[in-house]
This record gives C-alpha cells, structure tokens and sequence, in this order.
C-alpha cells in the first residue's frame, strides 16, 4: 500500500488553531521584485478549508521543524510560508532560525539534481547522442588512472548511479571515514577518485547512491562548456531565472585541483529561486517564455528508469531513479498521483505534478533526527486540496 497509510494521514488530521503571522492563506504571497505572478489558493481553485488547516499545522509544528514551503499551480504562485526553526550549513549546526523569503538555505543532495539540469543545458538539444559515449573519452587526461574496466561505463549510468563502481556511500554514515564520499571530499581530484574505483558489477546492473558521480557531471559541464562551472551555472541558468548570485552560496572541499563546489551537497538558495527550477520542470525548461532547459532533457531526465533495491532509500518501492531525479508514485485522497522529486537530507524535497499542474518547494531542518516523510505527509495535503486533474 506504499504510503496509502500516511498520506490519509496527513490528509485528514483536524487543524490547529491560529494562522501564519509571516504569509496569510487569505491572500496571495506577497510581491516581491522577482515579479513571479501571484494569485490566491482560493482563486486558483484549491480547497480553502484544507488549505487554512495546513496552514495552520505548519504553524503549530504539527510538520516537524519545516522551514519554509512554496506551491506553484499553473505558473502562479499560490502559497508561501516561512516558519522558523534549528538549522544546519552544510552539515555545521547554525542554531535556531527564523526564515523568511530572503532566508538562503541548505539543498543537501537536492542540489545532484540541479547539477544535471545544468549538464542537460551544456549538452543542449542534441544531448541523446552523448547519452552512449564513454565518460573516459571525456577525460583524457586521465588515462593512467582509470580502473579496470571503467572504460565500458557511459554518460547514462553515471547519470542513473548505475556505472557499477565499487562505492560505500549507504551502508556507513557520512561521518565515517570509510564513506567514499567523505574520502572524495579529501581527494586532490574527484573525478579522478571516481574513475579510479574498480567495478563491483557490470555497469547498468543496478542502482547504487553516489555522490561521487555528480562531481563528474559537474566536471562534464565545465568540460563541454569550456567555463568555470559556477560561471556557466550563473549565465545559463540562476541569471536567466532571475536569481542574482548575492542569493546563491555553493559550498565544496576548497582544496580540488579543479574549481568545482561540491555538486553532490553543496548549493544553497532562497525557497522561491529553487521552485523556479521546480517552474522549470514543470513547464518544459520554460522560464518566463524563454527556453532555459532543452525541451526534452527535463522529460528524459523525470522518467523512471531504474527501481530501488533499497527500501529505506526508496522508500519501500516508492521512489525509482531517472537522470539524478527520483519518481514518486503515491496513493492519495484522490486517487494515485506520481512526482518527479529532488530529495535531500533533512527534508528537503522539490516535487514537480505535470498532472496536477503543481510544484511544492520544502525547506526542513530534520538532520539526524530519524523524522522522515514530513514532505511527503505535506505533498498529500496539497494534492487534496488542489483542482483536480485537468
């Protein structure tokens, strides 16, 4: 039954009393000089009743430590709120918080997902031919360093985290030093360390959570592009949205020999900047009339193309695997509904509904607390109260 349990849940669960100080539901989001159109929830057609009582157990803490949530229906924005709560940068607790639409915060591995929209930008519209081509052919360079067979793994499976590598990233925390991402962290380069690992299987087979593969996509981009990869990321996608770079903060190592943050971990924004990626998704890499994503790559990139052997990871079967995006498929109030999701730790989930017409930005502070699905439990709220499918 999936998530049929916790979604009727969430669903149903009678509201709190008192309304938001920081956004009331009565009235659209505030304006603000990003000029993204704004209407009501109750003009865009959605259930007020269920809307208000969301609202309300977001300010109750009902969700736990939510920080901030965005909905888009149809190209408008229809809900925003910003709460406050403990927060962490890039792994460093910061203490207690209280957010606004100003507030930068954490993307945790929502940001691998970014980092393949920027490879699908850097490729550009003939992208499926290179979808085949050995990743070594990238990296000549390196020719003395590959491992034993990496040669057969291609830019799909590093795309998919099915290149087969021999890789300990889901079996140990982060904070052990035999977690490969953590050594990759201390590698002099990381593409390199990546390349380097010898194959557990043959490449394709499976699925198998690694960080280490969007380092490579990020060296791809700066490759194919021939920028420094923050310079093409500020051009080709975060100006063109709109997102002026005194809002954007990419951690990484500092000590890579190449000048690359961490893709895997590292990016930080706004609550709005990152549901205009989510608006991207959703609009066929559209932003504002002008083509930002190739048409196809947000598609290609959005298909489940691989099932999870890993329940805690997918959770129970869930989620699949497409081009550093995950696809849920979930049980709802209303029937099943799928969503294209970027998934990070500590809750932060960026869900696309082409169906539904919808895109639901979560920021949350839940590190290490064994809290998970607060994001999901809130997908199913918002669904129920939404138009129905068109």
């Amino acid at each position: 039954m999936r998530l049929l349990v916790i979604l009727l849940l969430a669903a149903s669960l009678p509201g709190c009393s008192g309304l938001a100080n920081t956004s009331s539901p009565a009235t659209p989001p505030a304006a603000s000089m990003d000029d993204w159109p704004r209407i009501s929830f109750q003009a865009a057609g959605f259930d007020p009743a269920i809307m208000q009582q969301l609202d309300a157990q977001l300010e109750a803490g009902f969700y736990s430590n939510t920080h901030m949530l965005t909905v888009e229906y149809d190209g408008k924005l229809v809900f925003e709120k910003y709460l406050s709560g403990d927060d962490e940068n890039w792994g460093e607790p910061i203490g207690f918080r209280r957010f606004d639409e100003n507030s930068l915060h954490d993307l945790r591995s929502v940001s691998k997902s970014v980092t393949a929209l920027l490879l699908g930008i850097a490729l550009g519209d003939d992208f499926k031919a290179a979808l085949t081509r050995p990743v070594v052919a990238y990296f000549p360079e390196l020719i003395d360093q590959f491992a034993p067979g990496v040669e057969g793994v291609n830019l799909e499976q590093i795309l998919t985290m099915s290149g087969g590598f021999e890789w300990n990233e889901m079996d140990v925390p982060y904070s052990n030093p035999e977690n490969d991402e953590r050594q990759l962290y201390y590698a002099d380069d990381p593409v390199a360390y990546l390349l380097g690992k010898p194959l557990r299987e043959k490449p394709g087979q499976r699925w198998y959570y690694n960080g280490g593969t969007t380092m490579l996509l990020a060296a791809l981009v700066a490759k194919i592009s021939g920028q420094d990869f923050l310079e093409f990321a500020e051009q080709k996608l975060f100006t063109p949205l709109g997102i002026n770079m005194t809002d954007v903060e990419w951690q990484g190592s500092g000590i890579w020999q190449r000048p690359l943050p961490s893709a895997a971990s590292g990016l930080r924004l706004r609550a709005r900047d990152l549901a205009k990626i989510g608006s991207l998704m959703l609009h066929q890499g559209i932003w504002q009339g002008r083509q930002v994503v190739p048409a196809g790559w947000g598609e290609a990139s959005s298909q489940r193309r691989l099932e999870q052997a890993y329940d805690k990871w997918s959770m129970g079967g869930v989620y699949g695997y497409g081009y550093h995006w995950w696809q849920g498929r979930f049980d709802g109030v209303r029937g099943d509904f799928s969503a294209v999701t970027a998934v990070g730790y500590g809750g932060q989930r960026l869900f696309i509904l082409p169906q539904r017409k919808l895109v639901l930005t979560l920021f949350a502070g839940n590190y290490g607390n064994g809290i998970h699905g607060v994001g999901e439990q809130i997908l199913a709220k918002v669904v129920s109260a939404a138009p129905a499918s068109p």
